[in-house]
């Protein structure tokens, strides 16, 4: 009887789940932008805590100021960034073909090095070289990265609308818990995962805003002394793929380093820039970082590759920057109920739910 509960369960389990999957797919742009809105409000409240410790004349700002206040800078910025993006995209497709050129002009002078002269089919191999780099159409692709950024800008209006309604409801959300739980332990339960759940995301998007930052200004510096064209856009982007976990770095010092061979005519170019920003992202991914944040996340790195993997797959750069979050939330509410505790422990990094304050109590 055990048995067939158990077998119940599970499959209980796998159709909701699969369920869950299809809908995060099928119904993504409702989804995705419900979610992106609550982050958003997640900074808009680290914002409104910062201006609420300004002071005139010993009195702080009205809450309701405070809220706007902090309404208008988060999405002036976050704007500000997309203006920004787009403007410098927009340039390199304009300049798009006098990169082709310069590559042309690389590829056309192999044949002067020595090491072809003896080559068989040395005279084809640059003709061969363009015929194949010449199907590659830069305009195209740099236009397909713009328009799969656009989706979030055609969803901003409906981001603003679920953050506006965000700051109202949470005005409720205590009043909304006392009714929800009439007993006093579950009550203080259901609190500590809100706190839990609070603090786990301000503390990463602070430190991983702070740090990407950080990368990002010394990246700007480190391509500007090197001559590289739209230092601003690869230092945003830098700044930006450092949310993605382990892949975002390496991509994101990818981008500048191919694009020096297009504007330099050159490989030299290529690899001072991959090595030197390399240099900075190991500096501050390696050793600042895990000093400032160090095990607040308490995540398996399996887990983390494996989120990334799957919010990727079905949200695109959007879901991989947010895997890390969404997954610290699931691994928090799981571990404060018997049934999914087991499971919080597998995706905790080495089985301790301490920093969770996980109990064995049901909630």
């Amino acid at each position: 009887m055990d048995r067939n509960l158990r077998l119940s369960n599970t499959a209980s389990w796998l159709i909701i789940l699969s369920l869950l999957v299809v809908s995060l797919v099928y119904f993504r742009s409702l989804i995705e932008p419900f979610v992106l809105a609550v982050f958003i409000w997640y900074l808009i409240r680290a914002a409104r805590n910062g201006i609420s410790k300004i002071r005139i004349r010993g009195k702080s700002f009205p809450r309701w100021l405070q809220v706007t206040l902090a309404f208008l800078i988060t999405f002036s910025v976050l704007w500000g960034f997309w203006e920004i993006l787009s403007y410098n995209i927009n340039l390199i497709i304009k300049k798009s073909s006098d990169y082709s050129e310069n590559l042309q002009s690389m590829i056309q002078g192999f044949k002067l090095l020595p090491i072809f002269e003896d080559l068989p089919g040395a005279e084809n191999f640059d003709d061969f070289l363009i015929e194949n780099l010449s199907k590659l159409d830069i305009q195209s692709y740099v236009g397909n990265i713009l328009n799969s950024l656009s989706f979030i800008v055609g969803n901003f209006a409906l981001i603003v609308v679920y953050v506006i309604f965000l700051l109202i409801e949470e005005n409720f959300i205590p009043a909304k818990i006392n009714v929800l739980t009439k007993s006093t332990d579950r009550k203080e339960n259901v609190s500590k995962i809100i706190r839990q759940i609070s603090q786990s995301v301000n503390t990463y998007f602070s430190v991983k805003t702070s740090m990407s930052l950080l990368t990002g200004v010394l990246s700007f510096l480190v391509m500007l002394m090197l001559g590289v064209d739209f230092a601003v856009l690869w230092a945003f982007l830098i700044f930006l793929f450092n949310y993605i976990p382990y892949v975002g770095s390496l991509i994101a010092t990818l981008l500048p380093a191919i694009f020096a061979i297009f504007q330099f005519a050159s490989f030299w170019p290529f690899l001072w820039v991959f090595l030197s920003v390399e240099a900075v992202q190991i500096l501050v991914g390696n050793y600042i970082e895990p000093k400032v944040m160090g095990k607040t996340l308490n995540l398996s790195p399996l887990i983390v590759v494996m989120a990334l993997s799957f919010w990727g797959a079905i949200w695109g750069v959007v879901g991989m920057i947010l895997s890390v979050p969404i997954v610290s939330v699931i691994v928090i509410v799981m571990s404060h109920f018997p049934a999914t505790k087991g499971v919080a422990i597998l995706f905790s990094e080495q089985g301790n739910l301490d920093s969770y304050g996980g109990s064995a109590n049901q909630a």
